[in-house]
């Protein structure tokens, strides 16, 4: 009797936990989009005081950013030295394909506009460019908190609501 209550109590813990590891799924997007915009935010200012090399830039990001978003910088700018100097914009494709990032398709969409703005202009215009994505990511930090806000809960509920059906079939 004691070994069937505790299965039945492990059975409730262990659904629930499953709607509680897929809403820290949606966390997770969230302090990815954070660390993007906090490293977007640092490319811009840099951009507008100094005119340091982008790989210099990319490595202070990487240095500052932890996380999936630190790795995506390490290997971008990994990518730029391997293929030679050649295109920031190619190096930046290569990275956000290779790199695992839990963020949604538009998130990324926004994301690859960045590579097709470095290294491309000048400085002032770089910068420029910068802020004007910085506002499209920070639409997608907010529709994330958002998402994350409502569905966290939903998921939990459905969780122990999934290992309550358990029990009752049980």
């Amino acid at each position: 009797m004691r070994a069937e209550l505790l299965g039945k109590l492990l059975l409730l813990l262990g659904c629930a936990s499953l709607g509680v590891l897929r809403g820290l799924e949606l966390k997770k997007r969230t302090a990815c989009l954070w660390a993007f915009r906090r490293a977007l935010s640092l490319l811009t200012r840099e951009l507008s005081f100094s005119l340091r090399p982008l790989t210099d830039l990319l490595d202070q990001a990487a240095g500052e950013t932890t996380g999936p978003a630190g790795t995506f910088f390490t290997a971008c700018r990994e990518n730029f030295l391997a293929g030679g100097g050649e295109s920031w914009t190619d190096s930046w494709q290569q990275a956000l394909a290779e790199t695992p990032l839990p963020l949604t398709e538009p998130d990324k969409q926004v994301l690859a506009q960045v590579g097709d703005v470095l290294g491309r202009y000048d400085g002032e215009s770089q910068r420029r460019a910068l802020e004007g994505l910085g506002e499209a990511l920070d639409g997608c930090l907010d529709q994330s908190r958002q998402e994350e806000k409502r569905l966290f809960r939903v998921y939990v509920a459905l969780g122990v609501t999934g290992g309550l059906f358990c029990l009752i079939l049980l």
